[in-house]
């Protein structure tokens, strides 16, 4: 793998998201059984989630600054997915990268998507669960990074579009109350940066389709709030994540490994 650490190419994120319509509709009963529960308590762990992505951008500067580092150094040192170092064993990589970000106009835009989607998500699914979506969102969204993009790259997209992953559990559950929320509004919005992502070099679009796909399937495995959280097919889908990114993991650093020698 050729050194591309002095090169602007640190990458991963969406800059369309556009905010759905508010999910408090009360003018309108569901007419679907059971009703739907949700958590009733504000979004705290959204709120932390965000509070985490500005800490780790004002502590990167700030040690950017100290040190003399430039953007691309700062996020090489603190924890930017870069394929050779994971193949190494630097596999915190894989967490940290989500919390990081290139410049401010990232940062915002990332922050402004958590703060439109989290909320939702949490208030469906309960605290918990939507924090097991959210990191292991970007978890997914990393590894699917690993494996198929050769640029190193930061930010919560795959995390983000791992809340959009979800909301489509959601729709499955409860089409009805998708329906009246959303619309198909939901799956433009999905469609757009899929297709934004897939044209655009700078935008990691493996990231999305990673953390797309694996906050489905978390969704999945976990349920709605208050849902049941146990079951053969759950345990079979906790498994099947589990093996899946085991495998990632390995099959990665055989790819990275050949691809240095």
């Amino acid at each position: 793998m050729s050194d591309n650490r002095d090169k602007d190419i640190f990458i991963e994120g969406e800059y369309e998201l556009l905010e759905v319509r508010d999910m408090e509709d009360k003018g309108r009963q569901s007419y679907e059984r059971p009703y739907l529960i949700t958590d009733p308590k504000p979004p705290y762990v959204t709120y932390a989630l965000l509070a985490s992505n500005i800490i780790a951008y004002l502590l990167m500067t700030i040690i950017g600054l100290f040190f003399g580092w430039d953007l691309n150094q700062q996020l090489y040192v603190l924890g930017a997915k870069v394929n050779i170092l994971i193949a190494h064993g630097q596999y915190w990589r894989l967490f940290t990268a989500m919390f990081l970000h290139v410049g401010l106009v990232h940062l915002f835009f990332n922050s402004y998507a958590l703060y439109i989607y989290g909320p939702i998500v949490e208030k469906l699914f309960g605290k918990a669960r939507f924090a097991l979506i959210y990191i292991g969102s970007g978890l997914y969204g990393s590894l699917s990074s690993y494996l198929f993009s050769s640029n190193p790259a930061a930010g919560a997209s795959g995390a983000i579009f791992g809340l959009m992953g979800s909301l489509l559990y959601f729709r499955q559950r409860k089409k009805d109350t998708f329906r009246r929320i959303f619309g198909p509004q939901l799956i433009i919005i999905i469609l757009i940066n899929l297709f934004y992502g897939s044209v655009q070099p700078s935008i990691d679009n493996w990231g999305h389709i990673g953390g797309l796909v694996g906050g489905y399937l978390i969704a999945n495995s976990l349920g709605l709030y208050k849902e049941d959280g146990v079951g053969g097919f759950k345990v079979f889908l906790w498994t099947l994540l589990i093996v899946i990114f085991l495998l990632g993991l390995y099959v990665g650093r055989h790819k990275h490994f050949l691809i240095a020698i």
